[in-house]
Parts: C-alpha cells; sequence; structure tokens
C-alpha cells in the first residue's frame, strides 16, 4: 500500500492514512506523508494560556455533552458509536512510539510509558481501552463492523471526517522525532475532553449493561490528565520556549468541534428513515446497477435509477407497487424479493433489512392495497466486500535526505541510530540485513542443540523450565568455592555491558506499538518491556539502576542515546554487537515474532539462580550494590516472574497456530523460536555472551 496523497481535496483520502499510519512495519521514512502531516498539524502562532485552554475545553465538552444527550433513538446512537469508533478504539496509540530504547530513563519518558500503558491495560487482557470500546460496540450491535479490524476504514456510515484526527495523530506517532511536542498537546487536550461528548448519547441511549461503569471509565481518557499535563511540562522544562504543544492543544480541539459539529446533525438526520434509506441505496448502487438493466420503474430501469441518484431513486420506489406504506410485511419488496426464497434472500444484513422496514413503516397509508407486484427474477443484488475509499496515492518516494543517507559504516554507529525510532531506507535495510544474518548464524548446527526441547507439546515449557533453574542452582553451588574475579576485572565485565543493560528490554520495544500492545500475544511482551522500566517507577527503572553502579564504579556515562556514548572510547566495539542485533530485531516485531519470542525466553531465564547470584557475591565482594542483580533473580523468577511470562508467550502462539494453521506450522514455529533463544549466543560469537 502506496502512502496516500492528502495534498489534494479528497476527504477520504484520511480513510487511507487512517490504514496506512496503522501498520507496524510501515515504511515510515520522511517522504510525502511526513511533509503533508506538517501542513495539516499546523496551530497558528501566539502563545496560549494554559489555564485558559482547559477552561475552554471544559466548558466546551461540557455543552456538547448537554447537547448529544438530547439526541435520542437507536439510529442516532448506533451512529454516534461508529463515528466514534476511529478514535477511540485507537486511544493513545498516538503515543505509542514517543519512547525510544535509548531514553527509557527519562522523567518525560516514564510520564509518556505510563500515560500509554493504562490506555493499552499494561498487560491485562481485555482491560485496555479498545478492548472497552468494543464492548460497547458489541452492545450496539455493532461488533461485525470491526471484524476485521481494517474494514472500519471502509465503513461508509462512518464520516471521513471521522477518521480525520484519528489519522493524522496515527500518522505523526510514526516520525516522533518531527511530531513529538504536537503528539504531547493533542494528547492533553484530548485529557481534558475526557469522554468524548457524543458518547454521552450512548450511555444514556443503551441499555446499562451495554455501558458499564468499567467500561465508562475505560473510555475516559480525564483521569489521566494531569500526568498528561505533567508530561507537557517536562518538555517544555527540557525545551523552553517551544510553545508547539499548547498550540497543538488548540488545533486539536478546533479538529473535535469541527468533527462534533459534523456527528451531531448526522445523528440527527440518521433518525430520519428516508436519510437512512437514501444512504443505503447509494453506498449499495455501484455493485446493484450490474444487475438491474431488465425491471423497470416509471419507464426507466432500476439501473438508470440506480445513475441518477438516491433521492429520485427513493421517491420511485415509494410510488411502486414493490412498496406497501405503513405496511413493511406486506410490501412485495421485503415480503418476495428479500424474503427466504425470493432472488434477493440474503443480499442485505440484518441492519439492512431494519432500515428497509423502518422506512416503509414510516411512509404511512397513503393508497388502498393493490395487487401484490411480481418479484422480478433480475432485482438482485450480489453481495461483494465492503467498498474501499477511492484515493489518490503519491509515489512511494523517500525525501531526498532520507534517500541519500547511508547505511551505518560501524556497529557503534548502528547503536546510536537504531535507538531513534524514526525510520529511514537505510537503516531499515541495515537492521534487516543484521537481524537475518544473526540468526543465520544462530541456526547453523541447531539441529544438534538439545535445550529447549526439540519438539514442542503443550505444558513441556514450564517443566523444562524449572529443569533450567534447578541446573542453574546446581552450577552455582558448584562453583561457589571458586575465587570471585579480580575487582578490575569485574569492574570491566559490567562496564561493557553497559550498552547492552542501558537498554533493558530493547528487545522488546517493537511491542509498544499499539497494534501488538492490545494484542492476546503482544500485551504479555509489552507487559514484560514496561516492568523493564520500572512501571513508571523511576526508583524502580532498570537503565537508571545500572547506570548508578556505572556511577559507583567511577564511570558517568554519556547519556544513552548519544553520539558520545556510542563514542565512547571505554567500550570496545564488540560490547555493541548483541544490543544492535535487540534494536535491529526490535524493528520488525510481526516479521521476527518466533526468534522474538525466544530470544525472550533466552533473555529472562539467563541469569536467574545462578549468574546473578555469582555477580551479587562479586558486587558485595567489592562493596558495589548488589540492586541490579537482585531485582532480575527476582522479577525473573520462573514460577511468577518474566521467565514463566516468556513461556506463556510461547505456549500461546503455537497452540493458536497449532489449532489454526495445523501442527506443521506449529512445528516449523518451534524451529524458529529455539533459533531465537540461541540468537543470545549464537556460534562464533566474538564476545562471551551475557547474563543479562
Amino acid at each position: 500500500m502506496n502512502p496516500p496523497d492528502l495534498g489534494g481535496d479528497d476527504p477520504a483520502a484520511f480513510r487511507a492514512l487512517y490504514l496506512w499510519a496503522d501498520d507496524p512495519e510501515r515504511e515510515f521514512w520522511p517522504g510525502p506523508v511526513q511533509n503533508q502531516v506538517r501542513e495539516l498539524i499546523a496551530p497558528g502562532p501566539g502563545r496560549l494560556d494554559p489555564d485558559g485552554l482547559r477552561h475552554e475545553i471544559t466548558e466546551w465538552a461540557r455543552a456538547q455533552t448537554s447537547r448529544f444527550r438530547a439526541c435520542t433513538g437507536l439510529p442516532a446512537v448506533r451512529r454516534i458509536v461508529l463515528n466514534c469508533a476511529p478514535l477511540a478504539l485507537k486511544a493513545g496509540a498516538w503515543l505509542q512510539w514517543l519512547v525510544g530504547a535509548g531514553d527509557a530513563d527519562r522523567q518525560l519518558s516514564m510520564d509518556v510509558l505510563a500515560l500509554y500503558a493504562e490506555d493499552v491495560g499494561a498487560g491485562r487482557p481485555g482491560e485496555d481501552r479498545a478492548a472497552r470500546y468494543r464492548r460497547l460496540m458489541e452492545g450496539a450491535g455493532l461488533a461485525g463492523r470491526i471484524v476485521p479490524e481494517d474494514r472500519l476504514a471502509t465503513d461508509l456510515q462512518i464520516a471521513d471526517r471521522s477518521f480525520r484526527l484519528a489519522a493524522l495523530l496515527l500518522a505523526a506517532s510514526r516520525y516522533p522525532a518531527a511530531f513529538a511536542p504536537e503528539l504531547l498537546g493533542a494528547d492533553l487536550c484530548l485529557r481534558w475532553v475526557g469522554v468524548l461528548p457524543p458518547l454521552h448519547a450512548v450511555r444514556d441511549g443503551l441499555d446499562r449493561s451495554a455501558a458499564t461503569a468499567r467500561t465508562w471509565s475505560a473510555l475516559d481518557l480525564g483521569a489521566s490528565a494531569d500526568r498528561s499535563l505533567a508530561a507537557v511540562r517536562t518538555y517544555l522544562g527540557e525545551n523552553p520556549g517551544d510553545d508547539r504543544s499548547w498550540r497543538a492543544v488548540r488545533w486539536t480541539l478546533d479538529e473535535l468541534r469541527a468533527w462534533s459539529d459534523e456527528l451531531y446533525d448526522l445523528s440527527g438526520r440518521a433518525l430520519d428513515p428516508a436519510f437512512e434509506m437514501a444512504e443505503l441505496l447509494r453506498h449499495r448502487a455501484r455493485e446493484a446497477s450490474a444487475y438491474h438493466h431488465d425491471y423497470r420503474l416509471e419507464g426507466r430501469t432500476l439501473a438508470e435509477w440506480f445513475g441518477a441518484g438516491a433521492d429520485q431513486m427513493l421517491g420511485a420506489l415509494a410510488r411502486s407497487r414493490l412498496v406497501r406504506p405503513g405496511r413493511p410485511d406486506a410490501s412485495p419488496l421485503l415480503r418476495d424479493l428479500i424474503g427466504a426464497g425470493g432472488p434477493m434472500f440474503r443480499v442485505f444484513s440484518p441492519e439492512d433489512l431494519a432500515v428497509i422496514r423502518r422506512w416503509i413503516a414510516s411512509l404511512g397509508e397513503t393508497a388502498a392495497p393493490e395487487a401484490a407486484a411480481p418479484a422480478p427474477a433480475a432485482l438482485s443484488v450480489a453481495p461483494s466486500a465492503p467498498e474501499r475509499a477511492v484515493v489518490r496515492e503519491a509515489a512511494p518516494e523517500a525525501a531526498s535526505e532520507a534517500a541519500s543517507e547511508a547505511a551505518p559504516a560501524t556497529v557503534r554507529e548502528a547503536y546510536r541510530r537504531l535507538l531513534q525510532r524514526d525510520d529511514s531506507p537505510a537503516i531499515r535495510g541495515y537492521a534487516l540485513d543484521y537481524a537475518r544474518g544473526w540468526l543465520e548464524r544462530s541456526r547453523a548446527g541447531i539441529e544438534r542443540m538439545k535445550s529447549p526441547p526439540r519438539r514442542w507439546e503443550p505444558g513441556t515449557l514450564r517443566h523444562w523450565l524449572r529443569e533450567q533453574h534447578d541446573r542453574h542452582d546446581e552450577q552455582f553451588r558448584a562453583g561457589e568455592s571458586l575465587a570471585v574475579p579480580p575487582r578490575e576485572s569485574v569492574i570491566d565485565t559490567f562496564l561493557q555491558l553497559a550498552p547492552l543493560n542501558l537498554i533493558d528490554g530493547g528487545w522488546l520495544g517493537g511491542f509498544t506499538d499499539h497494534r501488538h500492545a492490545v494484542g492476546d500475544l503482544g500485551r504479555v511482551l509489552f507487559a514484560t518491556y514496561w516492568d523493564e522500566l520500572g512501571n513508571g517507577e523511576l526508583p524502580l527503572n532498570h537503565p537508571l539502576i545500572y547506570r548508578d553502579l556505572m556511577r559507583e564504579m567511577g564511570f558517568d556515562l554519556p547519556p544513552t542515546a548519544s553520539r558520545e556514548f556510542a563514542e565512547w572510547p571505554g567500550f570496545r566495539d564488540e560490547s555493541f554487537e548483541l544490543p544492535v542485533y535487540w534494536l535491529a530485531l526490535s524493528r520488525f516485531p510481526r516479521t521476527f515474532l518466533p526468534e522474538t519470542l525466544g530470544l525472550n525466553l533466552a533473555m529472562e531465564l539467563s541469569g536467574v539462580g545462578g549468574t546473578y547470584r555469582r555477580d551479587r557475591a562479586a558486587l558485595r565482594t567489592y562493596g558495589f550494590s548488589s540492586r541490579y542483580a537482585d531485582v532480575h533473580n527476582t522479577i525473573d523468577n520462573v514460577a511468577t516472574g518474566h521467565s514463566a511470562w516468556a513461556v506463556d508467550a510461547i505456549d500461546c502462539h503455537l497452540a493458536v497456530l497449532a489449532e489454526r494453521s495445523g501442527s506443521e506450522a506449529a512445528a516449523d514455529a518451534w524451529l524458529r523460536i529455539r533459533t531465537g533463544f540461541r540468537s543470545l549466543r549464537p556460534p562464533a560469537q566474538g564476545a562471551p555472551a551475557p547474563s543479562r
């Protein structure tokens, strides 16, 4: 799918942008889309008063809430649910790439990830905001409208305007270096709004079971507003004079105003049965016209009526013998043509039939009953896939700067550039080649590897995991009497591990993507990643704990994402090889999912019960804090910790794969998982494998 062209006046382009920006492995390097998004997210100049903005937003939301609460009737409520879906189903997704592996130890990063973790449910099944909104859609009878999820962008009962804000924010999220302040400002505006005002009509108009307190709480972004404000203020503290966040608050409010006004008008018109019927005819005209060249109505074929426009056709249909005004069940259109055995049976969905029925009922009794019209065999509409929005597509060319950028010349340069979330053809190609080369080396001779087991069966991994823990314990006890390495050797070992340990969890960075973070499997991996970073609490942040250890050893290292860190002379080149593999793999969470699952298991199990205990003894011998080793030996435990989570993720993936695609597909995936497990210590690796 080429990037959509937003430079024209086609509002349907935002549907295509919504789909394009939602793919986590799309090529998001600088080019036409980024430039066009920049033109559209263009807040006006001038400084703004934050308190005044907050008051204006809350007053607007209050007024809109009152207005929409007057919208009653199921057709209006359903229309509102559909038109809130593009934004509500992506709640928080605009934050998905704002934090990279190299800056995960900053206060701003913790604020952003804490907001995002709440939005995606932080690994709790069914507790993300999107899942709660899907339950609301189920209550409104609309669950089928988002299966598969991409179908949403083709739903013509959703206005083009309803995709605009969500699509722009999703697209901007793919360019975090360019749009960080705007994304923070948009987030703050949406959290000050709280619940999207149109949804208050839904809460009042649906059965209470469909709008429970938990669902309603999940739809309310307002509970996180203070943290969002703190993130904006932290950003301003780091970037004094940059008021783009405040101006983005204003821009977001303007977008919400335009959307809300249009939706209010649309929901009111949805209460008119003639509007819904005309809309149904308009949406089905293209496919229907091919099948209606013979049946005539008032001297014209139905194909000609479809071409003339829905409003004209609606009038002709109302005057025809196919309709008994006020009597849907007696109308040949429903009784003979669409009913069981009729030529149009199953052409219309139950929702479509309800629209037709309401329209006929609304016509009222205007004439005496006539003889039933014959049911013409030609009067049928062939079912088809939902019509996709037609949009112009720009040539898939990158901006000249990105296209001409050279690939990293050294592993140190690759480390620095892969720490950034922004993409380019050169860095993407380098990452893919590096990961593939590393995995190819890891796959060599894998048939001789006995652990993990050569075959996977349900339940076997948990038993194997405990065996590995016992083996680590035995190895530790056998070596207890061995002398602790010299102080200089201990310091050097931990120093050379700094490029790795300062991006703890980096192999899972790709699972911050919204599509993964709310998925059945991805949510477990996101929860692991979030745990590595301390779940929003800086004192528990693993990179920070390790940085403190480095200071104890006399090294005040530069910021991890800086050029100075990558070029710091105290590191050896080989110290960057494994972390670059982590970062390269994390760029492709879908492509390398099995390998990532295997690496994740290897990482979480690598030191539990043995290496961490040896590290603890060595650190304490020379008066250094052992906190980094201690915290990993506990949170990675094989009973309820990260090692157990890693096994659960593998079991879940393979069980589902076996059920859907068969045992052969599961066996192939298991081989890839074993390759990923071995990739922590591939053959012929220059440096010794680290414990963490």
